[in-house]
């Protein structure tokens, strides 16, 4: 029997259990200070979203209003825990930022993309901002639009 993923808004409570999937999921220089973190609960609550079972945060997407562009979101982090990687944990997160982009009228989510996981964004329904791949040094800038807008 299969334990159900359940997919919830943030809270400060959870910071504990953020902080600590962070450092097995990054090195130390990549990790967000405890208080970014607790920043982007209190500012972003309603779009980030953490996934997990009834025993453990399983990973977690946070996005925030675009600087350039509130009325698009960006994905600032999408983490997954490395032995539930490749079980679509990341597509359910991406589809209830979705969901709340959709809820809140946002008309976009964008995010920047290592080349790696370029096919993996694709498949998720984010496309190339550029009409050309040409990488810049922080990744391929992609894009979601939100067809309800």
């Amino acid at each position: 029997m299969e334990i159900p993923i359940k997919i919830v808004q943030v809270s400060k409570s959870d910071l504990t259990e953020i902080e600590a999937l962070q450092a097995s999921s990054f090195p130390a220089e990549k990790q967000q200070p405890s208080h970014i973190l607790e920043e982007s609960i209190r500012k972003s609550a309603d779009t980030f979203l953490l996934a997990g079972d009834e025993n453990q945060l399983l990973g977690y997407v946070l996005g925030s209003p675009h600087p350039h562009n509130p009325q698009c979101l960006e994905i600032r982090s999408l983490v997954i825990k490395a032995d539930h990687q490749r079980q679509g944990l990341g597509t359910l997160l991406l589809a209830a930022l979705k969901d709340v982009a959709v809820e809140l009228d946002y008309k976009a989510i964008r995010l920047k993309s290592p080349e790696e996981l370029l096919s993996y964004f694709e498949m998720n329904g984010f496309i190339d901002e550029e009409t050309s791949l040409y990488a810049t040094n922080q990744g391929f800038s992609m894009i979601w639009f939100n067809l309800f807008f």
